[in-house]
């Protein structure tokens, strides 16, 4: 057996037991050149991508690994589809309204949604074939960056996003920046309770502890957290509660 093929049975191995990842159902297709491991195909969910990155990371022998997986969208949806419901989402948050919002479509027409005086930035949306979104452009800074992202990833049909918005001026990043985030990712999603859950970040590692009505709004959770750009890990120990 060839090293690169000893890599890919070691990284197939230890993605069989991470508990994100369900290979019989999401089958990933792992190829190793060089020391760099390619993961593509399409996992359940943001953990499952997340974590199959870090998994795969993890194995000795590995230098590098290229992240092609992409999320299975929750409502099938097309390119332009996917698009204007990105361009709605980012046009109707406040935090973004002094941010010029462009889209680019499928037939690489542009259209400028808003264009505000003075405006503080500029958001570029695009979406592939495949519903990836990629936002490219400038923002003030790394709350609206990171707020874009996630408000592209709630888009039922997109199955990844792209972040390629730079912030200018640039901004250090910290455990309270991504704390903060992820505070607000929790507060805007309407299918979370998120009354009873307590938050911290060490080292870009999102800790989720507390109770949480149901095991469904646990994942939820985790995924809103992993949604957030920066983030290294998150280790959830939500308990379900009775919300009586």
């Amino acid at each position: 057996m060839t090293a690169h093929n000893e890599i890919a049975k070691r990284v197939a191995a230890a993605l069989e037991v991470e508990h994100q990842v369900n290979l019989h159902r999401y089958p990933v297709d792992i190829q190793v050149e060089g020391g760099v491991v390619t993961l593509s195909g399409t996992v359940e969910h943001i953990a499952a991508k997340r974590r199959a990155v870090i998994v795969a990371a993890a194995i000795d022998g590995v230098r590098e690994v290229v992240d092609r997986l992409r999320v299975e969208a929750a409502e099938a949806m097309g390119q332009d589809q996917i698009l204007q419901h990105v361009r709605d989402a980012l046009y109707e948050e406040p935090a973004l309204c002094e941010i010029r919002l462009v889209t680019v479509n499928k037939k690489d027409e542009k259209e400028t949604a808003r264009a505000p005086d003075g405006a503080r930035g500029e958001i570029v949306v695009m979406v592939d074939a495949d519903g990836r979104v990629v936002l490219g452009g400038q923002v003030p800074g790394l709350s609206q960056r990171r707020l874009a992202e996630l408000l592209a990833w709630w888009v039922p049909g997109s199955t990844d996003v792209i972040n390629d918005l730079e912030v200018v001026p640039p901004e250090e990043d910290s455990d309270g920046e991504i704390l903060d985030a992820v505070e607000l990712a929790l507060e805007k999603d309407h299918l979370v309770d998120a009354a009873d859950i307590t938050l911290s970040c060490r080292d870009a590692v999102v800790t989720l502890a507390g109770g949480i009505p149901s095991g469904r709004q646990s994942l939820l959770a985790e995924c809103d957290a992993w949604y957030i750009h920066g983030v290294r890990d998150v280790q959830n120990h939500l308990v379900p509660i009775d919300p009586a």
